[in-house]
């Protein structure tokens, strides 16, 4: 080998702990510069705004079942549109039970907190109350009612013109917030309204109802609430007594709650008379 080679040999040699070096600080440099690129700042919290602002909670909203009905509140109820003349007969049953029960299925009736309930014990079968206020044709009848235990189409309400054949007309409202009207004459059950719901109606459970019924000679108006919801003319019942009624239609037990019954005389309308 000559000089000339063996001395680049050794340069060669030599330099190689410089060009580690060099490596080394290269590869510590782009070690070092990508850790600064790849850290991220955390994000400051919302209330990191402020200092003295305080932290609050957001809860999702709630979404009610489908089947969730909103319950009214009750209101003072309108006053008729006519004058329903004098009071001829009331009970607020605060008293002794004067009224007589018709059993057209299990249950039975009682007084309790100065309120008259009645009770049914199968499903499909009615129990009746009869009062003890003397027959009529023309009157107004007036009650309030409450369901205490009912489901879907259980009905409660009035009866009026009933005879000793069990013969009536009955204007009930059912559970889920409906009014209907029908005819019994005969064992036959004619409905004059079907089921049909109305805004002047305060649907559910414990919740009060008042129901009245117009009659004039063959022409019938319903209130509830002291609002007009129906009116109709029928010739089947002349006349007859006033009751109370329960009908269970699925359920194997309904229960109603009544106060403040009263019967009054229609005022005969105003005529007009010619001047002289």
């Amino acid at each position: 080998m000559s000089f000339y080679t063996e001395r680049v040999t050794d340069i060669a040699i030599d330099m190689i702990p410089l060009r580690l070096n060099a490596l080394y600080l290269l590869i510590l440099t782009i070690l070092i510069s990508g850790c600064g690129v790849s850290e991220v700042p955390a994000e400051p919290p919302p209330s990191a705004t402020s200092s003295t602002q305080t932290a609050t909670v957001a809860f999702p909203t709630l979404i009610p079942p489908s089947t969730f009905t909103p319950i009214p509140t009750e209101s003072p109820a309108p006053a008729l549109s006519f004058n329903p003349g004098s009071e001829i007969f009331s009970d607020d049953f605060s008293g002794e039970l004067r009224w007589t029960p018709a059993e057209l299925g299990p249950g039975g009736l009682s007084l309790s907190e100065g309120r008259l309930f009645i009770s049914v014990r199968q499903s499909n079968s009615l129990y009746m109350a009869i009062s003890p206020a003397d027959p009529l044709t023309n009157a107004y009848i007036e009650i309030e009612v409450r369901p205490e235990l009912c489901t879907a189409n259980d009905e409660f309400g009035i009866v009026f013109r009933a005879n000793d054949d069990f013969d009536h007309y009955r204007f009930t409202l059912t559970c889920i917030g409906e009014a209907r009207v029908v005819g019994v004459i005969n064992g036959i059950e004619r409905v004059l309204l079907p089921n049909s719901p109305s805004t002047a109606i305060f649907p559910g459970v414990y919740l009060t109802n008042r129901l009245g019924v117009q009659m004039e000679n063959d022409q019938f108006r319903f209130y509830i609430n002291g609002e007009e919801v129906f009116s109709d003319r029928d010739l089947g019942l002349p006349n007859g007594r006033f009751g109370l009624l329960v009908k269970a239609r699925q359920s194997g037990q309904t229960t109603a709650s009544f106060d403040n019954f009263s019967v009054r005389i229609l005022q005969p309308a105003p005529t007009n008379t010619p001047s002289d």
